[in-house]
């Protein structure tokens, strides 16, 4: 299980490097809405984190089925992520206290959560 959270975490700091690209590509390059740009970033980096994890960490467990939840995780995700950066907004702290607190509970929850429900 820590080499798999091992690969997971290579696989997201990649992932994370996709969205960016994705933002910068579509809002310097092609003047996108910035929000829109971030939507279809979180698409892309989506399918390339399940098909990353697919080959890499779960090979041969890849279907629809296992797309659908780790996506339902993806979007879990994204709450916890609003969730924890607005309490720590409403408690008045700084915008990067929430960051670390995301960056240090989220990949340890999804991780749980991909290998207990997505991959099982």
């Amino acid at each position: 299980m820590i080499e798999r959270f091992v690969n997971f975490s290579i696989i997201g700091v990649a992932n994370t490097a996709i969205h960016l690209a994705v933002v910068v590509a579509l809002v310097e390059g092609l003047r996108a809405n910035p929000v829109l740009a971030n939507c279809l970033a979180f698409v892309v980096a989506n399918l390339f984190s399940y098909y990353a994890n697919g080959r890499w960490n779960y090979p041969g467990r890849s279907d629809r089925k296992r797309y659908a939840r780790f996506l339902a995780v993806s979007l879990a995700g994204l709450a916890v992520t609003a969730g924890v950066s607005g309490m720590a907004a409403a408690l008045g702290w700084h915008y990067l206290v929430g960051t670390g607190l995301v960056f240090v509970c989220l990949p340890v929850l999804t991780f749980l959560a991909h290998e207990r429900w997505t991959w099982s």
